[in-house]
C-alpha cells in the first residue's frame, strides 16, 4: 500500500553565493564605521521621490489630479451615457 499514493518530498532551497570578495567586503566594513565614527551619513543608495505617507496625501488631497483632468472625465462619462441612452431609444423604437 505504500507505493500506491505516492507523495513528494518537498524540494529544498540551496542557494550558492557565485563570488564572495572577502577583502571588498571588509573595506566597506571599515567604511561603514569611519563614517559612523566621523557622523557623515551614507548619502547614496535609491531615494523615493514620493516620501513617506505623501501618496496617500495626494491621493486625498486630490494632488495628481486637477480640475481639466476631472471635467474631462465627467464630460466622457456623460457623453458615453448620452450615446448609451440614444441606442437604447433607437433599439426600443
Amino acid at each position: 500500500m505504500g507505493g500506491f499514493f505516492h507523495t513528494p518530498k518537498p524540494k529544498k532551497f540551496k542557494i550558492e553565493p557565485r563570488y564572495w570578495d572577502p577583502e571588498k567586503e571588509e573595506s566597506e566594513a571599515r567604511k561603514r564605521r569611519r563614517n559612523a565614527e566621523m557622523g557623515i551619513k551614507d548619502e547614496g543608495g535609491y531615494k523615493p521621490y514620493i516620501g513617506k505617507g505623501e501618496f496617500r496625501k495626494g491621493l486625498t488631497k486630490g494632488k495628481w489630479s486637477t480640475k481639466s483632468q476631472r471635467r474631462k472625465s465627467n464630460t466622457r462619462v456623460l457623453v458615453l451615457i448620452a450615446l448609451i441612452a440614444l441606442l437604447v431609444y433607437f433599439m426600443l423604437k
